[in-house]
């Protein structure tokens, strides 16, 4: 008995022509998400994370706590945020962290003179949410992970 491995032929033509056939709907003016509370930091791709360090001092200033939310590919920058004010306050913030998802509809209409149907795709995209406090919040401690401040010791 021979036995011959071959490397499989897949035929991508069906992948292409429906890729091709179709266009991303223009998104509508239904935003589901609520504008941003006054101590609330939304990152986004084209913010710069020492403008979001210097945004959320200043919040510190007259709030007890602010809220530093990252969906997608600014999970990794919300963190970085969230660090660096953590060592600028020099460890005295209690930090409480959520993970979740957001679910987003994208539809897709044919190309005009294609006879096809619109396609409709849920997109899950993963959400940090990062509550930062000089005091600490026992009903934040049930639903999210929790750091005590670390004190001053650990920056020197």
């Amino acid at each position: 008995m021979d036995l011959l491995w071959r490397e499989p032929v897949l035929d991508h033509r069906w992948l292409t022509n429906a890729v091709e056939d179709y266009r991303r709907s223009e998104k509508e003016h239904e935003n589901n998400e609520s504008p941003p509370a006054d101590n609330e930091i939304r990152c986004t791709q084209s913010g710069k994370i020492t403008r979001y360090v210097d945004v959320g001092l200043q919040k510190f200033k007259t709030k007890s706590d602010i809220v530093i939310v990252g969906k997608g590919p600014t999970i990794n920058k919300a963190v970085t945020v969230v660090e660096i004010i953590k060592r600028k306050m020099e460890g005295s913030l209690h930090q409480y962290t959520q993970l979740g998802s957001v679910t987003t509809t994208e539809q897709w209409d044919p190309v005009e003179g294609k006879d096809m149907d619109r396609m409709v795709a849920e997109k899950r995209t993963p959400v940090i949410i990062m509550h930062l406090s000089k005091i600490a919040i026992p009903d934040l401690e049930a639903t999210s992970g929790y750091q005590a401040p670390t004190g001053n010791d650990i920056y020197s």
